[in-house]
């Protein structure tokens, strides 16, 4: 579960460089959300487009992994 949880930031990570942020010593939905503000103002090109929306379900599949391996208390078996 930790390694698929690092890959998946590794790739959130990547997404965000080619994006345009370096920055990484802030936390990634820090540079999510930035990320996120500064390409709504901004006129993209197809491959911006198709980069956020790569971005984006990476982002969303590394929190769900997050919290349902790490969070999440999974419900008792009856019986047990």
């Amino acid at each position: 579960m930790i390694d698929t949880a690092r890959a998946r930031s590794q790739e959130v990570r990547k997404l965000l460089r080619r994006l345009g942020d370096s920055d990484e010593t802030a936390a990634l939905a820090d540079r999510f959300r930035r990320t996120t503000r500064r390409l709504e103002r901004a006129n993209l090109d197809e491959k911006a487009v198709e980069l956020y929306g790569r971005l984006t379900l990476a982002f969303h599949d590394l929190n769900l992994l997050i919290h349902e391996a790490f969070y999440t208390e999974r419900p008792k078996e009856l019986g047990t």
